[in-house]
């Protein structure tokens, strides 16, 4: 028989994913949205404290999804938006959880977290016990963390998916890459040696699924696929796959700061990561190797 899911930040890449693979495997999804207009989700604003706890009957996990991007320019504005979006919305469900009866209450809590918790490196290979990041998103991720663990006090078992980079059909980072590499203007960023920890999006939904199934699982995970990726690696591949020459000069660091602010240091951190700990479960990935992703998510005439 299905189960109930709530999901917030259900609209974004992997939300839509999610809900797609949950609905495939007969569960029910609902969705808290900022939005009035979607008749289909619940409501709920955490810049207020407030949502419909209505949502929360009969749900078996939360998968708390809901951020502001952190691939826009990082301004004073922005860049607080990124961490309250985060902290409100966990504070919002823990109130809400909080208020109904404990043997009503969801059983299991997963956060979506990121592996911008780890030191840029340009070889080291990350583990789950690794984090200790210095600056903006170090903080970020360590008090999201830290607001997803206030679950455990309500009873609810709690799972941390540090996320890598996602790969999605029109969306995410091959959004912005696409319509460059097809040019024929793709290249490698910086010195093109920093390691890209990525995955494919059906893979991440399905990560997620898996934690919320088995009762065991708990604490933090890397939502990454089985192999990082250095970033001339990453770009030579996608020119490959596109068909479209490799040969544009890369693009300097000061470049990227220069157009992008702060903001720059996503495309440049080296952050390798390990899977595994799904290995170690027999997780199986689908899309296991850049070009097996590549095709599936690419246009098929490209």
């Amino acid at each position: 028989m299905g189960r109930i899911f709530l999901i917030t930040g259900g609209t974004g890449l992997v939300g839509q994913e999610l809900s797609r693979v949950l609905m495939a495997q007969g569960h029910k999804v609902r969705v808290l949205s900022t939005r009035q207009s979607h008749n289909e989700h619940a409501h709920w604003d955490p810049s207020q404290g407030t949502m419909d706890t209505d949502a929360l009957k009969g749900v078996e996990a939360v998968f708390h999804l809901a951020g502001a991007n952190v691939a826009e320019r990082w301004t004073r504005k922005h860049k607080q938006a990124i961490l309250d979006s985060r902290i409100q919305g966990a504070e919002t469900l823990f109130q809400a959880i909080q208020d109904m009866p404990a043997d009503q209450r969801p059983k299991a809590f997963i956060s979506a977290s990121a592996v911008g918790i780890y030191p840029n490196d340009p070889e080291r290979l990350y583990h789950e016990n690794d984090g200790g990041a210095e600056g903006f998103l170090g903080d970020v991720v360590r008090a999201w963390e830290h607001q997803a663990d206030r679950m455990e006090d309500l009873g609810l078992r709690v799972v941390k998916l540090r996320i890598g980079i996602v790969l999605g059909k029109n969306s995410g980072v091959l959004a912005t890459l696409f319509p460059i590499f097809n040019w024929g203007l793709g290249a490698a960023l910086g010195n093109g040696m920093h390691w890209m920890p990525w995955i494919h999006v059906n893979d991440l939904a399905r990560q997620f699924l898996f934690l919320a199934e088995q009762e065991d699982c708990q604490g933090i995970w890397n939502g990454v696929g089985p192999e990082s990726t250095r970033n001339r690696e990453f770009s030579r591949t996608l020119a490959q796959i596109l068909k479209r020459p490799f040969i544009a000069p890369s693009v300097p660091a000061w470049a990227l700061y220069l157009m992008l602010g702060e903001m720059a240091q996503v495309g440049l951190m080296s952050t390798k990561c390990s899977a595994a700990k799904w290995e170690n479960v027999g997780f199986q990935f689908h899309y296991p190797t850049l070009g097996t992703a590549f095709e599936q998510l690419l246009p098929p005439s490209a």
